[in-house]
């Protein structure tokens, strides 16, 4: 729709990590991240590229992978994963990486949704509009300097 202008880049972000948020939340009672993290954090991006303006569809194109990457460890810190060895055990860092290494197949296809979804709106569904044709104007000497 091109009366309306969408949200800013920050703002969509916020909705993104937002909605994801609130899968962790539904997940927590768990004690991990399960089907409620997968879908709030699939259809928070996808949401997010729908709802943004055009000039940050790039934001919105690269948020998958950064939310991904912050949220899952920080999830597994706040669910007391591995704490119970010392500050950067090897333990406690494969505790936190190994979540987010099983979910990298649902970052992968949360990317090139969020990715083909940015594409196809920024050159499919709103082309840029077209300059209009100026006639060429030749420059010539200012007024008072032509003889």
């Amino acid at each position: 729709m091109s009366s309306v202008r969408g949200l800013p880049a920050w703002t969509a972000v916020l909705l993104a990590v937002a909605i994801t948020l609130t899968g962790v939340a539904i997940d927590s009672a768990s004690g991990g991240l399960g089907a409620g993290f997968t879908v709030a954090y699939f259809l928070g991006c996808l949401i997010a590229v729908l709802a943004v303006s055009r000039r940050a569809l790039f934001v919105v194109g690269v948020q998958p992978p950064i939310i991904m990457a912050v949220l899952v460890p920080l999830a597994s810190v706040i669910a007391g994963a591995g704490l119970t060895t010392g500050v950067f055990s090897r333990t406690q860092l494969i505790s936190l990486v190994l979540p987010l290494a099983s979910r990298f197949p649902l970052m992968l296809a949360t990317t090139l949704v969020v990715a083909a979804l940015a594409l196809i709106r920024a050159f499919v569904l709103e082309p840029r509009p077209a300059r209009p044709a100026f006639a060429r104007v030749e420059r010539s000497a200012p007024a008072h300097a032509r003889r």
